[in-house]
């Protein structure tokens, strides 16, 4: 009897075994091995993606960074001015005030006028320098002439010479008259028009001398005033300072350039970022403080000189290698199913999902725990389309 593996029904049944095998693995190859998309392994942890993706979205690759242990210092504080960008307005000579233009809250410019005052001293001023002024006037004539009668040897050389002395010492005067004016506050316009008979004693402008808001003011209409008095406060809200006190045990955490955020009492969805810059070199021998300074910008004037507010200051707690961290920044971290992934790029060029464990986190960085070593290269640039890709497979 003939053994059925020779048989004709079982070369027709292999035959058509392998027939249906080509035509199935024919169909796997042309319709799945057109993904762009293919997992290497059964749990999908390490894949490989097109060269085209690759070359649309370029990737960029970092490493565990190690990291300061940081703490965060709470510490109450007070608004202040930024001394840089704060003037104290008022008259330069006694007078009695005319007139007010602005009130509390006015946005002002540079040069614009605040309030005007009648000045006796001020009119005496202008008068010796229009003295002084026509003196020279006619001492010119002179010098000019005793200069032309020299030359024709009608005049001795003494007596031009004297002439000359004569005009070069009113002109003197009258450049130190003009001082005085500009000291007082006087601008080239003004002294002009005083030249043209128009005396600014009679309607003399304070003005201020930098741009930004009236915070303060103290003129009221027929006030007499002098030099000493300040009548105005004018101050550039859009960058401030904050004064802190710290204990000195924690003051060597802090450093010039150290970030911070800043919250105003009764609006804690309200932070502002802050940077610390000044930390002072004197401790307080009765509080054992020292005070710091941080510099915030207030765009938005969410924050006003004298208010209260709190300050969290990052802090170096420890810089030896014991107490360092590693991190990564934040833009490698991706949440799947519940889970932080990274995604590392490996050295045939293929991709894998890690699972990592985070600790603290900070304004751009994280800390990893566990699930990557020093060696792995972290996808960050281009990581959400691994994550897009990866949840494909």
């Amino acid at each position: 009897m003939e053994p059925f593996y020779k048989t004709k029904i079982f070369r027709q049944t292999s035959l058509g075994v392998l027939a249906l095998s080509l035509i199935y693995f024919g169909y796997v190859k042309f319709f799945g091995g057109s993904k762009k998309t293919e997992a290497l392994t059964e749990d999908k942890s390490k894949f490989t993606i097109s060269e085209e993706i690759q070359q649309n979205h370029p990737f960029s690759l970092v490493y565990l960074e190690e990291r300061a242990v940081e703490e965060e210092l709470q510490l109450p504080g007070t608004v202040s001015y930024d001394m840089n960008n704060v003037a104290k307005v008022g008259s330069r000579v006694n007078g009695r005030i005319l007139s007010v233009f602005v009130k509390e809250g006015d946005h002002v410019k540079k040069g614009s006028p605040l309030a005007s005052l009648q000045s006796v001293d001020l009119g005496t001023t202008e008068a010796n320098y229009l003295k002084a002024r026509a003196r020279l006037e006619a001492l010119k004539v002179q010098a000019d002439r005793a200069k032309e009668l020299y030359e024709k040897k009608v005049t001795s050389a003494k007596e031009y010479e004297l002439s000359l002395m004569d005009y070069k010492s009113v002109k003197a005067e009258m450049e130190t008259s003009r001082n005085a004016l500009e000291n007082l506050g006087l601008t080239d316009g003004e002294i002009s028009n005083l030249e043209a008979g128009k005396y600014n004693s009679k309607n003399l402008f304070i003005r201020t001398p930098i741009s930004g808001v009236v915070t303060e003011r103290e003129a009221i209409i027929g006030q007499a005033v002098n030099a000493r008095d300040n009548l105005f406060t004018v101050a550039d809200l859009s960058v401030l300072w904050i004064n802190l006190e710290v204990f000195e045990k924690d003051l060597y955490y802090i450093k010039v350039g150290n970030e911070a955020k800043v919250v105003p009492i009764g609006a804690s969805t309200e932070e502002l970022k802050a940077v610390v810059s000044h930390v002072a070199d004197v401790i307080d021998p009765i509080k054992k403080t020292a005070e710091i300074r941080l510099e915030v910008r207030n765009s938005k004037g969410k924050l006003r000189p004298g208010q209260s507010v709190t300050a969290s200051v990052k802090g170096v707690v420890s810089d030896n290698s014991q107490n360092k961290i590693k991190v990564v920044p934040n833009d490698c971290i991706h949440k799947i199913e519940g889970e932080n992934f990274v995604f590392v790029r490996n050295g045939d060029g293929s991709f894998s999902a890690k699972k990592v464990s985070l600790g603290k986190s900070y304004e751009s960085w994280v800390e990893l725990i566990t699930g990557v070593s020093e060696t792995d290269a972290i996808v960050k640039d281009g990581s959400f389309v691994l994550k897009s890709e990866y949840l494909k497979l």
